[in-house]
C-alpha cells in the first residue's frame, strides 16, 4: 500500500500522497452530497422553527345582520394550522413586527389589511361593488433563498382555505337558489301551459273568424259586382223605358192616324150607292164590265186589221207585178215611175217604211199583229178584271175589319202609352234605388276585405302567439327539467367540490426529495472530482524524460483518481439512497451509473487541469456553478440550459434522473459519459504530449 501511495505525486508539491489525503478524497463528495441531503430532506416538516407575525388590521363588517370578523379567522387560520407544515405565527402589532423584519426574528409579516372583511364579502352586494381581497406579505432581508416563496404559499395557502370557505357559503345559497329557481319556473311552466292551451283556442277561433270574414268578404264582393250589374241593367231598362215610352207615344199618335185612315179608306171601300161613288165593288164591277167591251172591239178590230194586212200585202204584190211589167209593157216611162212609186208606197204600207219626211209608217202587218197582241192583252186584261171584281167583296170586308182594327190599336196605343210613361217614371225611381245599393254594396265590400285582411292578421298573430306560448311552455319545461334541486347534503358536498374543485395533494410540499438526488449526486461528484485534482497531479512531473508513451503516461495520473472518483460515486449511490424509491435492480443501475460518472469526471478535471492549469480548476468550478444554477430552478436564462447540454454533468444528469423516475434516456446518458471520458484522455495525452515538447534554446541553460 505505501508503495503504491508513493508513485502518486501531489499536485505543487514534491511530498507524497498519505491515506489521510486519500480518505479526504474519498469523503468530499459524501461530506457534499450527505449534507445536501441532511439540509434540504423534507424541510417542511421543520416549518415549525421558523417564526413569521401576523398584523391584523382588518375590521369587521356586518352581512345580513351578523358580524364578520375575516381578518381574525384568517388569523386563527394560520395560528392553529399544523404545526409541522407551518410556520411558528405571533399575532403583534405594526411596530413590533417591522422590527422583528429588521433583526431577522421574524421570517415573514402578514398584514390584513383594514379593508379585507368588506373587500372579501363585497361579491354579496352589487357586482359593481365586488373586489378581490388581498394579503400583503414581507419578508425578512436576512431570511434564506426560498424563505420567501414558502412564506408566499403558507399565506396564500391560509387565504385560499378562508376564499373556499366564502365560495363554499356562497354556492350552497346557489344551490338553495337552483330550488327555489327550480319550484318557481315549475310554476311558471305550469301557467305557460295553461296559457298556451287558451292560445290554441284562441288561434283555432281567430282562424275560424278569418275564415268566416273571408267568405263574407267574398260574397260582398260578388254582391257589389251583382249590384254593378243590376244598377247597370236598371239604366239600360230605364233608357229601355223612356224610349218605350217615347215610342208608344208615337205608336199611339200613329195608331190614331191609321185608325183615321182605316176609316177613310173604310168609307171609300163601301161607296155610297151612287154612280158617282159606287164604292169598290161597283167599281170592279164596272171595269170588268168595260174592260170585256174593250176586249170585244179589239178582237174587231184585230180581224178587220188581219184583212187589211192581207189586202194591202196583196196590193202591194200586184203593183210590185205592174211596176215589174211596166216597162216591158210600152207603158211610158212616168207612167212606170208612178206605177213604181204606188208598188214602194204599197209595200210600205203593207210592210212598213217612212212615209214623207216625218212619218216612219209601221205597216199594215205590224197594225195586224199588235192589233192582234192587243186583243189578246184585252182578253186577259178582261178576264182579270172580271177576277177582280170577283174578290172586291172580300176586300172590302178586310178593309172593314182593318178599320175595326185600327180603331181597337189606337184605343190600345193609347193605352200602352200611359203605361210605358208610368214604367219609365217607375225605372227611373228604380234606378236610383239601384244605383245606391251598387254604391253600398262597395262599400261593404270594401269594408269586409278589410274586415278579412284584420282577421287573417289577428288568425297569424294568434297563430304566432300560440306557438310563443308553447315554446315558452316548452322551454320552461326544458329549464325545469334542466334545473337541479338538491338536499341539504347535496348541496353542502357540491359547495365543497366546486369551491375546490383541483387538489393538488402532498405533491405541492417542499421536499428536496427523489428529483432532487441525482442532483446532489452529479453535483457531489464533480466536487469530488475538483477536489482529486487539487491534491493530485494531472501530469507526472517525469513526464518530460520518461520514456514511456504520453497515453501510458495519461493513464498512470488518471488511474488512481479514477479509482477514487468511482468508489465515490458508489458512497455517493449509498448516501443518496433513502431519497430514492429504487428496487434493488433500479439502485443498482443508479449506482453504476454514479461509479461511471465519477470516473468520467476525474477524466474530465484531468483534461481541464492537464490542458489548462490553474486555469482549469477555475473552469470546473464554473460547470459546477452552472451545474448548481440549472438544478436549483428552471427560470434560468435559457443560455445556461444550453451551455449545460456542452458539459460533462449533462450526460450523467440525464442517466441518473432517468433512472430515479423510471423513465428511458439512461442509455444516452452512459453513452454520452463514455465518450466524456475518451475524450478527456484523448486531451490529458495531447496535453501531456505537449508537455513533453521544447525547444534547444530551453534545453542549453537546463545542460548547463
Amino acid at each position: 500500500m505505501s508503495t503504491i501511495l508513493n508513485r502518486l505525486e501531489r499536485a505543487r508539491s514534491g511530498k507524497g500522497i498519505t491515506v489521510v489525503s486519500i480518505i479526504g478524497l474519498i469523503l468530499v463528495p459524501l461530506v457534499i452530497a450527505g449534507g445536501l441531503v441532511w439540509a434540504l430532506w423534507n424541510p417542511a416538516e421543520r416549518l415549525g422553527q421558523v417564526t413569521a407575525a401576523i398584523v391584523n388590521d382588518d375590521k369587521p363588517v356586518t352581512v345580513n345582520g351578523q358580524t364578520v370578523p375575516l381578518g381574525r379567522q384568517l388569523s386563527a387560520g394560520l395560528v392553529d394550522g399544523d404545526q409541522k407544515t407551518n410556520y411558528t405565527w405571533v399575532i403583534t402589532d405594526a411596530s413590533d413586527a417591522k422590527a422583528g423584519l429588521a433583526d431577522g426574528s421574524y421570517t415573514a409579516v402578514v398584514t390584513i389589511p383594514e379593508n379585507f372583511s368588506k373587500a372579501a364579502t363585497s361579491f354579496s352586494g352589487d357586482a359593481a361593488d365586488a373586489e378581490r381581497a388581498r394579503l400583503d406579505v414581507t419578508t425578512s432581508d436576512r431570511s434564506k433563498l426560498v424563505d420567501d416563496a414558502i412564506s408566499q404559499t403558507i399565506t396564500q395557502t391560509a387565504a385560499s382555505l378562508l376564499g373556499r370557505q366564502l365560495t363554499t357559503t356562497y354556492l350552497e345559497n346557489v344551490y338553495v337558489g337552483f330550488n327555489t329557481l327550480h319550484d318557481q319556473l315549475g310554476e311558471a311552466a305550469d301557467g305557460a301551459k295553461q296559457l298556451s292551451t287558451g292560445g290554441l283556442s284562441l288561434a283555432q277561433g281567430a282562424q275560424q273568424l278569418a275564415n268566416g270574414t273571408t267568405q263574407l268578404a267574398t260574397g260582398a264582393t260578388q254582391l257589389s259586382s251583382g249590384a254593378t250589374q243590376l244598377s247597370d241593367g236598371v239604366d239600360a231598362l230605364a233608357d229601355g223605358a223612356t224610349q218605350l215610352s217615347s215610342g208608344a207615344s208615337q205608336l199611339s199618335g200613329g195608331a190614331s192616324q191609321l185608325a183615321g185612315g182605316a176609316a177613310t179608306l173604310n168609307a171609300g171601300a163601301q161607296g155610297d150607292g151612287t154612280t158617282e161613288n159606287p164604292g169598290l165593288v161597283g167599281g170592279a164591277a164596272g171595269i170588268a164590265g168595260g174592260a170585256n167591251d174593250v176586249s170585244a172591239g179589239l178582237a174587231d178590230l184585230s180581224a178587220g186589221a188581219q184583212g187589211t194586212k192581207q189586202l194591202t200585202a196583196a196590193v202591194a204584190a200586184q203593183l210590185a207585178s205592174l211596176t215589174a211589167e211596166c216597162a216591158a209593157s210600152g207603158a211610158s216611162a212616168t207612167y212606170c215611175a208612178d206605177v213604181a212609186a204606188a208598188s214602194g208606197l204599197a209595200t210600205t204600207v203593207a210592210s212598213g217604211g217612212p212615209v214623207g219626211a216625218a212619218t216612219d209608217y209601221p205597216g199594215t202587218a205590224s197594225l195586224a199583229d199588235s192589233t192582234a197582241e192587243a186583243a189578246g192583252g184585252a182578253a186577259g186584261l178582261a178576264a182579270g178584271a172580271t177576277q177582280f171584281s170577283s174578290k172586291m167583296p172580300a176586300l172590302v170586308e178586310g178593309i172593314a175589319q182593318l178599320n175595326a182594327a185600327a180603331a181597337q190599336i189606337a184605343a190600345g196605343a193609347s193605352g200602352l202609352a200611359d203605361g210605358a210613361s208610368q214604367a219609365a217614371s217607375g225605372t227611373a225611381q228604380l234606378q236610383t234605388g239601384a244605383s245606391a245599393l251598387a254604391d253600398g254594396a262597395g262599400q261593404a265590400a270594401t269594408g269586409t276585405t278589410q274586415l278579412a285582411d284584420a282577421s287573417n292578421q289577428l288568425a297569424s298573430g294568434a297563430g304566432t302567439l300560440s306557438g310563443g306560448i308553447t315554446s315558452l311552455a316548452s322551454g320552461l319545461q326544458s329549464a325545469v327539467d334542466s334545473l337541479p334541486t338538491y338536499t341539504s347534503s347535496d348541496r353542502q358536498t357540491l359547495a365543497d367540490v366546486v369551491a375546490d374543485p383541483v387538489s393538488a395533494g402532498d405533491s405541492a410540499t417542499v421536499s428536496f426529495g427523489t428529483n432532487s438526488a441525482p442532483f446532489y449526486a452529479v453535483l457531489a461528484l464533480w466536487l469530488g472530482a475538483l477536489a482529486s485534482f487539487l491534491v493530485l497531479r494531472p501530469v507526472p512531473s517525469r513526464a518530460f524524460g520518461s520514456t514511456r508513451s504520453s497515453l501510458r503516461l495519461a493513464l498512470g495520473a488518471f488511474v488512481p483518481a479514477g479509482a477514487i472518483g468511482m468508489l465515490q460515486g458508489l458512497l455517493v449511490a449509498v448516501i443518496t439512497a433513502p431519497l430514492l424509491d429504487l428496487d434493488p435492480s433500479g439502485w443498482t443501475a443508479f449506482a453504476g451509473i454514479a461509479v461511471l460518472a465519477g470516473l468520467v469526471f476525474a477524466a474530465a478535471n484531468q483534461a481541464l487541469n492537464a490542458l489548462f492549469g490553474g486555469a482549469g480548476r477555475f473552469i470546473s468550478m464554473i460547470v459546477a456553478i452552472i451545474g448548481l444554477a440549472t438544478g436549483i430552478i428552471a427560470t434560468v436564462p435559457q443560455v445556461l440550459d444550453q451551455i449545460l447540454t456542452f458539459l460533462p454533468i449533462a450526460p450523467a444528469l440525464v442517466g441518473l434522473q432517468a433512472i430515479a423516475i423510471g423513465d428511458t434516456g439512461a442509455a444516452a446518458g452512459v453513452v454520452g459519459l463514455v465518450l466524456w471520458l475518451l475524450g478527456s484522455l484523448a486531451a490529458t495525452t495531447f496535453a501531456i504530449a505537449r508537455a513533453r515538447t521544447t525547444s534547444v534554446k530551453a534545453l542549453v541553460p537546463a545542460a548547463a
